[in-house]
Formats: C-alpha cells, sequence, structure tokens
C-alpha cells in the first residue's frame, strides 16, 4: 500500500471577476505495484516476460557501465507498456557532460507515459565496490549533480529519483550510512530503494526479519520505501545438510507473506522481483547435489501475487 495525502484546490471566479477558491486534503491510498526485472535488460527477455505477464505494474531495467543513458526512442523502452510504471537504472556519470544528457533523457519521455511515474536510479548497490560502482565520495557527488540537473525541469514530476542500496550489505557495513545512505536523506530524493534478498542466511527470513532494515532507513528520512529487486533462492537443506525446503513449498509460501508484510505498510509503492539467476521462476536449476530442478510451487506463487 502507499498512502499519501493531497490537496485539492478549486477557484471559482463569478461574472464580475470576483473569485474565491476552497482547499480540501484528501487521503490517497494505492495498492503495492508489484513487478518484476527480466533475465537480461534485453528487447527478447522483456518481450518473454511480457508474454507470460502481460501486465506488469512497473518494470525494471538496467544499463550498465559504459552503456550511458538507454534511449526512449530504443527498442528496449519501446517495450515497456504505456500504463506501467519503468524503473531504469543506469551506471554512468561524469560531471560537465551527464547533467544535461540525463536532462534531455527526461525533456524526451514520451508523452504517453504521462499517465505513470518512473523511477530513476544512479548507481545502484554502490556498497558492492565492483562493476563500475562509484568510490563513496563520488557517489555522494553524483547523486548531489543529479539531483540538481533536474531541479526545476518543467517535467520533473514524471519521475522519482530513488537511490537503491543492497540491504544485506547495509546493515552489516557500519559505515553505511555516512558512505552511502546519507543520500537518501537529500532534498530531491522522492523514495529509498533497497535490492532484499535472503544472503547469508540458513533459513529464510520472516517478513519483518527481511524488511525491517529497509523501512527503518526510508522512514528515517520520511520516504516511501521501493524494493526494486526482491528475490528468494530456494533453500533444499540447512547448512548441516537436514532437509529443509526440497520442492519449494516453504519459499514459496515465504513469498507470499513477504508481498502481504510490504502491502499492508503504508509507504511501500513498487516491488520488483528479479527474475535472473537462482531467482528466474522459470529456470531449470541445479541443487549444490548436482540435481536440478525446477521452481514450480514458487512460480505458482507469483503468477498468484501478480494476479
Amino acid at each position: 500500500m502507499f498512502t499519501r495525502t493531497v490537496t485539492l484546490t478549486a477557484r471559482v471566479a463569478d461574472a464580475v471577476g470576483n473569485t474565491t477558491s476552497v482547499s480540501a486534503a484528501v487521503r490517497v491510498e494505492v495498492p503495492t505495484a508489484l513487478g518484476w526485472a527480466p533475465p537480461a535488460s534485453s528487447v527478447a527477455a522483456l518481450q518473454a516476460m511480457l508474454a507470460r505477464y502481460p501486465r506488469p505494474r512497473t518494470v525494471r531495467l538496467y544499463s550498465g557501465p559504459g552503456a550511458g543513458l538507454e534511449s526512449w526512442s530504443s527498442a528496449l523502452l519501446a517495450q515497456v507498456p504505456a500504463d506501467c510504471a519503468l524503473h531504469y537504472s543506469f551506471k554512468d556519470w561524469t560531471a560537465g557532460t551527464s547533467a544535461a544528457a540525463v536532462r534531455d533523457w527526461l525533456s524526451a519521455r514520451p508523452a504517453n507515459r504521462r499517465r505513470v511515474v518512473d523511477l530513476v536510479t544512479l548507481g545502484h548497490e554502490p556498497e558492492q565496490q565492483s562493476g563500475g560502482d562509484a568510490a563513496p565520495a563520488a557517489f555522494r557527488q553524483q547523486w548531489q549533480e543529479l539531483v540538481g540537473a533536474l531541479a526545476g525541469h518543467p517535467r520533473r514530476r514524471e519521475v522519482w529519483l530513488v537511490p537503491v542500496f543492497t540491504e544485506y550489505a547495509a546493515r552489516r557495513q557500519a559505515s553505511w550510512w555516512a558512505d552511502f545512505g546519507v543520500v537518501a536523506s537529500h532534498p530531491g530524493v522522492d523514495a529509498v530503494g533497497f535490492d532484499i534478498y535472503d544472503t547469508g542466511y540458513e533459513r529464510y527470513r520472516t517478513p519483518v526479519e527481511r524488511n525491517e532494515f529497509a523501512l527503518a532507513q526510508a522512514r528515517r528520512v520520511g520516504k516511501p520505501l521501493v524494493v526494486p529487486e526482491w528475490g528468494i533462492r530456494r533453500k533444499p537443506t540447512l547448512n548441516d545438510g537436514t532437509s529443509y525446503d526440497p520442492d519449494g513449498v516453504v519459499c514459496a509460501q515465504a513469498m507470499r507473506d513477504n508481498m502481504a508484510h510490504l502491502r499492508a505498510q503504508p509507504d511501500v509503492p513498487y516491488v520488483e522481483w528479479f527474475y535472473r539467476g537462482d531467482c528466474d521462476l522459470d529456470a531449470t536449476l541445479t541443487y549444490p547435489s548436482g540435481r536440478t530442478y525446477v521452481r514450480d510451487a514458487e512460480r505458482a506463487a507469483f503468477g498468484q501475487l501478480t494476479g
């Protein structure tokens, strides 16, 4: 659920020019939008996902280091349905040139997308410090420049600026807030994003355990939480080899419980399943024992959740 208060103002003028206005605060509640990131940010992968899940509420796409900004006229972005929120992540930022490029990018946003707000992320998961990630000071500077670049843009309200962090890494790094998280508090940042997995945990976490850190950080700065990558890898056994979830039934229930919890929150507008790697619900995967498996139970749960 995402709840916000909107002020509506009506102004009326009579025949001789006398005017009056009345304002009213209206509480608006919007169900949490559940979507996905396709197995690759490619036309073929996106088309395949749209065939399987034809009406996503939100889609996550990426441009890696060196790829620049994906053009709105590209074959990839042209596939995103006009009524589906695009969450677009990119890595490249160059002082002196990127500010103008991102302004031009927003100016070129297709008019048929004005019914939805798109999400924009620069340098997602900076804690990893690999694959083109900016060092902490550079990351903070780049975000200041991005926010400044779009401040005052006539179409600024059409996008949210959302820094995206790694939940399991952030909660384990004492310097995380000072290094990276502080950008979430900047004016001009619209929401706070966390990619959330059960990495490093023997069992599936409860919804509270999985989401409490991310929710606390977003609420710390008074902004909505976005979960741009969510995934639960099946855990067939515990660390000692004891059978835990060989058929994915426990994982499927964990998925349902997690979405029920997030949908019950008043400040979680977007959640996106990371349909890649061990979280690709259509792939044939391999247990550590060497036995292959498919995620039928989890795929059925996701289908139910997406409606």
